[in-house]
């Protein structure tokens, strides 16, 4: 399949997944969200494949949403489109893969982009790497974060993250468990890939059924993360807040809220 923002290859049974918008540091916008699950999706179903990997081109692994197309979010049917649609559906996707998802995290990782390497299965970045969830910032919050977070990497540093909303580092993102190992720019790719060599020695029908039983558990907070979903439909944004902070991103401003 041909994708827009995305570069698909496979190699030595490792199905390279590389997010491609480097101009715009790789933000995610409705159609590569849609590109993401489809390609995971592929990937999940090659014969020829063993392990997906994730990375990112350029500078930035993912700088997150594109705030640019969160400011156009007026109509309900686009918000519905982005949040249910795009977002929830590729985090449902996530969950029901059947093979291992890697991340080579390759620069800055910040909040869908942070999100993304929290849900995959085994992360490795780079020592300059930088993790951040700066929604409320915007006057936004983090539904996945939010909701996986607690359970995955714990209550205290999920709120660090989300309530501080300032950059961490490699290290600091490997000491609370959003990533496994820190390594050198130029490692990064062979770090992931022997990780990968190492999961192909384990037997196919094992590997299912461990990501199986692992996301049995995670798996329970899908419909908190759907009702969480549709909160910020409902409530976030439509907030005055919501709409000040987008904007004031775009115009590089600070944003004056009202708390409304």
């Amino acid at each position: 399949m041909e994708y827009q923002y995305l570069l698909y290859r496979i190699e030595d049974r490792i199905a390279w997944i590389t997010l491609n918008r480097p101009e715009k540091l790789n933000a995610l916008n409705r159609p590569l969200w849609k590109e993401l699950q489809k390609a995971l999706e592929e990937a999940d179903a090659a014969d020829e494949v063993s392990v997906l990997a994730l990375t990112g081109n350029g500078r930035a692994f993912c700088a997150g949403d594109d705030i640019g197309e969160l400011t156009r979010l007026q109509d309900p049917k686009d918000a519905e489109d982005l949040f249910l649609d795009c977002i929830y559906g590729l985090v449902n996707s996530i969950f029901r893969l059947q093979k291992p998802l890697l991340s080579a995290v390759n620069g800055l990782a910040y909040g869908g982009g942070c999100e993304l390497v929290l849900l995959t299965d085994i992360a490795v970045a780079s020592e300059s790497a930088r993790f951040a969830q700066p929604e409320a910032r915007i006057g936004a919050w983090p539904p996945i974060f939010a909701v996986f977070g607690p359970p995955m990497v714990g209550i205290k540093a999920t709120q660090e993250l989300l309530l501080a909303a300032e950059p961490i580092s490699s290290q600091r993102a490997l000491e609370i468990g959003i990533i496994n190992r820190v390594v050198p720019q130029d490692q990064l790719q062979e770090s992931t890939v022997e990780i990968a060599r190492k999961i192909m020695k384990s037997s196919p029908a094992s590997l299912r059924i461990i990501k199986e039983t692992v996301n049995q558990v995670l798996g329970r907070h899908l419909y908190d993360f759907r009702i969480t979903c549709q909160r910020f439909l409902h409530e976030v944004a439509k907030t005055e807040d919501f709409l000040e902070g987008a904007t004031a991103f775009v115009e590089n401003r600070a944003p004056l809220f009202k708390g409304r």
